[in-house]
């Protein structure tokens, strides 16, 4: 039994007769845009012979540039997905009004990344918009699209899970709109972020995206306590602990500073809550010194490596008395294993420290007392026994 002709439309040939009765002269434009219905099924097919294939090519780069919007738009709702494309017609589309060029902007593999590039820096919202829910957005077309694009594009780049987003492109979001919950939320909502980036939001977000910025990144449950006292420096804290990886806090601390917002304070609060792991890196990046250099200082038996690595850091004497006094309490007290062992650690490090000084004379300060007795205060509230106490 033989197979559908090549003139069946099924088969994905041509029927050429009907096809050059419809593109006389005198076609009605809804006849030619069926013509472009027909012509970019075939060629999606992709089950055009060769002689078929040229017919097919003369026909879309005519249909490309009919006078007619109806014809232009359904040729390429038609194209939209066809790989055998030729460029130059793709590229005709993609520059034509929004109606035409939205489906070939929203899917046309022929695009170049290039070509979307440019595209996008015509400022063309409608034209932005379409580039921006396309499958996959490599990380040049997103740092186009965040960089040239209204609030609008910005919210559907971060929005979309196929978009390669790097850590610049994020930074530039914020810088841009560092208002909008629109571009806040979907921000917090990715899988995954750079520290750096979270920490950023921690300080930028309200209090609802606060919360879903610790549930949904892994950050520590007790940072929604720093993050009530509207300090940043309280909420960065919390950002990290000793079982992050090390080049996660190191990626943190490296942010703080090249911001200019890695504090005494809060070198002192982290050995305070005893977050040594942010101690050492914190002074090691201060003090332009190794890691592994600073975490021995940290803990040298005479203290004098700890002096003279928090003298070199910047850290003035009476938070280098605060510091040397945790870093002892954190050496003498035991850290166990359990579910919560690191919350009563930290506790039983901050009321040592709490009742070692007077805040009258050199030792804590009094904001950072209300630090602690709020660190403390959750730390004590979270207790699975603290109905009862």
């Amino acid at each position: 039994m033989s197979g559908p002709k090549p003139s069946d439309p099924k088969s994905g040939g041509l029927p050429t007769a009907e096809l050059a009765a419809r593109l006389a002269k005198g076609a009605t434009p809804d006849a030619r845009a069926e013509v472009a219905a027909t012509v970019g099924k075939a060629l999606e097919a992709g089950t055009l012979g060769a002689g078929e294939m040229q017919l097919a090519t003369d026909i879309v780069r005519r249909l490309a540039i009919d006078v007619e919007r109806q014809v232009r738009e359904s040729l390429a709702a038609a194209v939209r997905r066809t790989s055998d494309l030729p460029h130059d017609v793709a590229i005709a589309l993609a520059r034509d009004i929004a109606s035409v060029a939205r489906p070939v902007l929203e899917e046309s593999s022929v695009l170049t990344d290039s070509d979307l590039v440019e595209l996008i820096s015509a400022d063309d919202e409608d034209k932005q918009l379409a580039v921006a829910t396309r499958p996959t957005l490599s990380e040049a077309v997103a740092d186009a699209l965040v960089a040239h694009g209204t609030e609008n594009v910005v919210v559907a780049v971060v929005s979309n899970p196929g978009a390669v987003l790097a850590e610049p492109t994020l930074d530039l979001a914020l810088d841009r709109f560092p208002d909008s919950e629109r571009v806040h939320a979907p921000l917090v909502a990715r899988d995954a972020l750079p520290v750096a980036v979270a920490e950023r939001l921690v300080a930028m977000v309200s209090d609802r995206l606060q919360g879903e910025l610790v549930r949904r990144h892994s950050l520590p449950l007790d940072l929604a306590t720093d993050l009530i006292l509207d300090g940043r420096e309280r909420a960065t804290l919390g950002l990290v602990n000793d079982s992050s990886p090390p080049e996660r806090v190191e990626d943190l601390v490296r942010s703080l500073a090249n911001g200019g917002r890695l504090t005494s304070s809060i070198v002192v609060r982290a050995a305070c809550i005893g977050d040594v792991t942010f101690v050492e890196t914190a002074l090691a990046v201060l003090a332009k010194v190794p890691v592994d250099n600073a975490g021995r200082l940290v803990h040298d038996s005479g203290r004098r490596g700890l002096e003279a690595l928090a003298d070199k850091a910047g850290i003035g004497p009476r938070d280098r008395v605060v510091l040397r006094a945790a870093v002892e309490t954190v050496d003498e007290t035991e850290l166990g294993d359990g579910p919560t062992d690191r919350q009563r650690f930290a506790e039983t490090v901050i009321e040592r420290v709490l009742t070692r000084f007077d805040t009258d004379e050199m030792g804590v300060s009094d904001e950072d007392v209300m630090y602690l007795i709020k660190k403390l205060e959750g730390y004590v509230a979270a207790r699975p026994d603290a109905a009862s106490l």
